[in-house]
């Protein structure tokens, strides 16, 4: 698999991840176009930050724009997370927001982050079947008691900030989960699940239909500083533009920009699905197809159950991309799957399997924002981007038309490089193992 750390480019004709949604949806792709030799502003990168930022740059501002991926559109991430639409970015909680900056800046991104829910609520208007939304809301999971205290404090900070939140105690829980790992929870209604796979393809169309131009198989390979805007060499001939945004985020080569090289950790998340479960397995787990879980571990374990009864279960995989597809990581979602629902111990082998690179920031947010003359960039959604990635494509076209953003860290500084950036896997490989010793 493709590995943003050690290959120098993102190669063209890829095949699509052997993932549940490839599988299992009907998607109807627009028609893409050709390169063309120029276009005002030029978007690197189809999947969900650079869909929306060419429906700001068509609809809003009448730009013309032209959007490349180096396979098919939203090959990437936007097409093969869990599906989690919730309200947040980045690793940091509203406690966290407010230590680190002011009560008033936690408050400026909790109402950034319900702008974002709200976009992709309106992207779902526009899809026949609104991409298989599940509405139950997300509940997050003390995975042991003593994480309890520490939900509980971040309940009330929540609660500080009005937010749509009840507090679940073990008894409360049985009511949506029988799981030897869920002590306590916090239930946040306004969240919901989609098959993202859909929510890529009703994007793209709407890029489309604003009149985006979208081009597939076409791998940027080189960035080049004009006199006035850029020159990109892709796989399919050179193209300038006047402005250049870059919307690739954990897939960005690591030597394709010096701006950005040794600024984001590409780490990879797996899934594995299961057979549909039983009546008696679904009894014996307590699941509800509604709901989105995800516990308090430092490496975090998610999932959810399908529309079609089966079960979706996710968490950090492989260091290198050259191991991405080896089953001992498939196996070990599963193990994780029976030691916390006893129920399921009888599934003995997973349907699908794969994997997808998330972009880690050092300080654990986002930034949306110019990185040099009419040269933007997203990138460091720390795994938790459905929502926010939409917003943020929005705000990077917004920037890069000149208006001014909320006053927000996201679009203030710079992503701060890694120190002893070359070493950033074996960084990596030390903190998994202290992780999973101490949890």
């Amino acid at each position: 698999m493709y590995d943003p750390l050690s290959d120098t480019q993102l190669e063209s004709n890829q095949p699509s991840p052997n993932s549940y949604w490839e599988a299992h949806s009907q998607v109807h792709w627009p028609h893409t176009g050709q390169l063309p030799e120029h276009t005002d502003v030029l978007v690197i990168g189809a999947g969900y930050t650079g869909l929306n930022a060419a429906i700001t740059l068509t609809e809003r501002y009448g730009r013309e724009t032209t959007v490349i991926d180096a396979n098919r559109l939203a090959w990437g991430c936007s097409s093969r997370n869990a599906g989690f639409v919730m309200k947040s970015t980045g690793r940091l909680g509203l406690a966290q927001w407010q230590q680190r900056f002011s009560p008033t800046v936690a408050r400026a991104v909790a109402d950034e982050h319900q702008r974002a829910l709200e976009l992709i609520q309106q992207r779902l208007e526009g899809a026949a079947d609104h991409c298989d939304a599940q509405y139950g809301g997300y509940i997050k999971l003390a995975h042991r008691p003593r994480a309890v205290a520490t939900l509980q404090q971040q309940f009330q900070t929540l609660k500080h900030y009005q937010q749509p939140v009840s507090w679940l105690d073990g008894g409360d829980l049985q009511d949506y989960l029988h799981s030897q790992h869920a002590h306590a929870g916090l239930k946040f209604d306004d969240c919901f699940t989609v098959n993202p796979l859909k929510l890529a393809a009703t994007t793209a169309q709407q890029a489309a239909q604003a009149g985006a131009n979208l081009v597939e198989q076409c791998s940027a390979n080189n960035i080049q500083r004009l006199a006035e805007g850029w020159r990109v060499s892709t796989s399919a001939g050179d193209i300038s533009c006047n402005k250049l945004l870059l919307c690739t985020n954990a897939y960005t080569a690591n030597r394709l920009l010096t701006e950005l090289s040794g600024r984001s950790l590409p780490v990879l998340s797996s899934i594995i699905t299961t057979p549909p479960l039983t009546d008696e397995q679904l009894r014996g787990c307590g699941l509800q197809s509604q709901h989105a879980y995800m516990d308090t571990r430092t490496l975090k374990y998610y999932f959810r159950l399908l529309p079609d009864k089966r079960l979706l279960m996710g968490g950090r995989g492989a260091i290198r991309g050259r191991h991405a597809d080896d089953p001992f990581y498939a196996q070990h979602l599963l193990s994780a799957l029976q030691r916390s629902f006893p129920a399921l111990r009888s599934i003995h082998k997973w349907e699908h399997f794969w994997s997808g690179w998330v972009s880690v920031s050092l300080d654990d947010y986002p930034r949306v924002r110019a990185i040099g003359d009419n040269l933007y960039a997203s990138m460091g959604y720390c795994g938790a981007g459905v929502s926010f990635s939409a917003l943020a494509g929005q705000r990077l076209a917004e920037a890069a038309m000149g208006d001014k953003l909320p006053d927000l860290p996201y679009y203030k500084t710079p992503l701060k490089r890694f120190p002893l950036a070359s070493l950033r896997r074996l960084g990596q490989w030390a903190f998994y193992h202290y992780a999973r010793m101490t949890e």
